[in-house]
């Protein structure tokens, strides 16, 4: 059982949006994301990096250009294993290099190194002959590593987007040279929002700019940072619409000979947009730092060699099949713990299966909190105890709750939605038994919500409301697919499609007009509800949430309702 409302948010002031050229369809859309003036309307409409603040109101970014400029050595970046570090060492490491200074990078291993700097990564770079290392997707609570950096004569900047680290009501910083965080407290920049890998790219596109060099700038730089700002889940508003928008016009062009190995080896035609950077494109970059070394993902989009770039495409995209296959082993292993009566009425589920590899523990939190609407933590075996991830829910903020129960900790950390931790393989009952007393969920938090942007009637979707809802795009975090609802819908007949018997076409009827849908639901799952719903003359009739597409056979274009959820219809 779902609760099915419809978002009703309110414009800031008064807008006469059919002067904007908008359907009153359209204009509840925008309202319902937040894009409530007039102004806001029409830079949604219209995105472009015209759009974007000036760079230099980021704190600390002239004083980091100009140290760059005061570099007479070697610059090493070091990155993070995931899609956003490789993006960001990438986006640097093409943009100093086009710059002429002698750059390299090192990225932790996620087993070996775990996540950001350490301090023997600065005896590496003294070693070396580094004179500047740029961390970038990390290095904001990376302390002793800059510490002992700074100790060695070692200039540092830091590039990054996570949280500030607050203690006792202050704001603490690493000692480094220039920070580049938009969430310090003295930092005026407008939008907070940004990944790692936008950052870079504004940092970048800075020290292009008082070079004199702003039109050498290599153009695929935008295009890597839509990419990590898609896949590291930022929300699509904004500046990051704005980005990932011109980033996607430049991938689409792209003669960058890794990305296309990539697009090759992954099969993907046509035009390429938010959905195969983050389903697609994304986690095969980061099946790298997952399984084997994020390396080879940088060294994809560094490469000039053909060969070497369509061996290491296809190789990614082996490891990410041997990701999917273990996060489906491992998803069906902990499935088996919730057949429990008492595992599965838990208000917030934290399982244990040490088989399971560290690497995918979020992944797997995330699919059984998509399923079962509930926040879930998976722990597996790690170096010094158990190790593992969170994914939550909207009605509960994952890092201020589990830090109630911090004290069978060893580490922990994260945001509302989603948290990493470690403890001891002794504190795991103490743990669970107390986080799952202190979750403080009502019931009703635990019902999952379809909330509709407005009701339309079958009869009134035609394909030019599909050629507008494109206007919206791209969709992702914060700007999710508009989702409509229509009542009183007949469904005729229906066939059940695929080799896993998930796809059911259906024919509907609405005011005596036929139309086709399509609804991706386990065929068992479509019966019951089918048999259940149906009337007592056999007729089915249902309320349904959709999102209208044009599905394109044999180069004939046709209306189609993808059906998102269905329910029984009162009329």
């Amino acid at each position: 059982m779902k609760y099915w409302s419809i978002k009703n948010e309110q414009p800031k002031e008064s807008i006469d949006f059919r002067a904007l050229g908008l359907q009153e369809w359209e204009f509840r859309i925008l309202v319902n994301r937040g894009v409530d003036t007039k102004e806001k309307i029409q830079n949604y409409l219209h995105p472009s990096m015209d759009h974007i603040h000036s760079p230099i109101a980021l704190k600390d970014m002239v004083k980091a250009g100009n140290l760059v400029q005061s570099v007479k050595g070697k610059i090493r970046i070091i990155g993070d294993y995931d899609c956003d570090g490789v993006m960001s060492t990438t986006i640097l490491m093409k943009g100093l290099g086009g710059l002429g200074y002698d750059v390299d990078y090192r990225l932790p291993h996620r087993r070996e190194d775990g996540y950001g700097m350490k301090p023997f990564m600065a005896d590496e770079a003294l070693t070396d002959g580094v004179e500047m290392i740029i961390t970038c997707d990390n290095g904001i609570a990376q302390f002793e590593a800059i510490e002992k950096a700074k100790a060695l004569g070692l200039k540092v900047i830091v590039i990054d987007h996570h949280q500030v680290v607050w203690r006792e009501g202050e704001e603490v910083l690493p000692e480094a040279d220039a920070i580049i965080n938009p969430h310090q407290e003295d930092c005026s920049y407008p939008f907070k929002g940004l990944c790692g890998g936008a950052l870079a790219y504004y940092f970048i596109n800075y020290l292009y700019t008082i070079s004199g060099k702003i039109e050498t700038m290599d153009e695929d730089l935008i295009g890597f940072a839509a990419l990590a700002t898609v896949c590291d889940v930022m929300e699509l508003m904004g500046e990051n619409r704005d980005l990932v928008t011109c980033g996607l016009a430049r991938l689409n062009q792209t003669d960058n000979i890794g990305f296309n190995a990539l697009r090759e080896a992954a099969k993907i035609k046509g035009e390429i947009g938010a959905y195969h950077l983050g389903f697609i494109i994304g986690p095969t970059i980061n099946a790298a730092g997952r399984l084997d070394t994020a390396a080879d993902g940088v060294e994809l989009f560094l490469t000039e060699d053909e060969a070497f770039a369509e061996e290491t495409a296809s190789y990614l995209r082996e490891l990410n099949k041997k990701r999917q296959d273990l996060t489906t082993e491992g998803l069906a292993r902990l499935e088996k713990q919730l057949t429990s009566p008492k595992e599965r009425v838990q208000p917030i589920y934290i399982l244990k299966d040490e088989t399971i590899d560290e690497s995918i523990a979020g992944i797997i939190a995330g699919r059984i909190k998509g399923k079962y609407h509930r926040p879930c933590i998976v722990l597996t075996s790690g170096k010094d105890g158990l190790k593992g991830s969170g994914r939550s829910i909207d009605a509960y903020n994952m890092v201020e709750q589990i830090r109630k129960s911090e004290k069978y900790l060893t580490s922990f950390g994260g945001h509302a939605m989603a948290c990493g931790l470690s403890l001891r393989k002794d504190q795991f009952i103490a743990f669970k038994l107390d986080a799952i007393e202190k979750s403080d969920l009502d019931p009703r938090d635990l019902v999952p919500r379809v909330r509709l942007d407005t009701i339309m009637q079958l009869d009134k979707v035609s394909a030019e409301t599909v050629e507008r809802l494109n206007r919206l795009k791209p969709f992702g975090n914060g700007n999710p697919k508009p989702l409509f609802g229509a009542t009183g819908v007949y469904v005729s007949q229906y066939r059940i499609l695929g080799k896993n018997r998930n796809v059911i076409k259906l024919e509907l009827f609405y005011n005596q007009a036929r139309y086709d849908g399509i609804l991706f639901m386990p065929a068992e799952d479509f019966l019951a509800f089918a048999n259940e719903a149906k009337a007592p003359d056999g007729s089915l009739c249902i309320d349904m949430a959709y999102v209208p597409a044009i599905d394109t056979f044999n180069n004939r274009n046709t209306l189609q309702f993808q059906i998102e959820d269905l329910r029984r219809s009162k009329r």
